[in-house]
């Protein structure tokens, strides 16, 4: 068996901050891209 490097608590926490910094940015796009659709849409068939 191979034996996996442990790794820094303080690198582990850098990390965990680093996946919510990213989820939290995709989740605001996505709310983003949910809220602008339907003005989008409705601008598009009006037009």
């Amino acid at each position: 068996m191979m034996r996996v490097k442990q790794i820094e608590p303080a690198q582990v926490e850098m990390r965990a901050k680093d996946e919510v910094r990213a989820s939290f940015i995709v989740f605001a796009v996505l709310c983003a891209a949910i809220r602008i659709t339907p003005f989008l849409l409705r601008k598009l068939s009006s037009s």
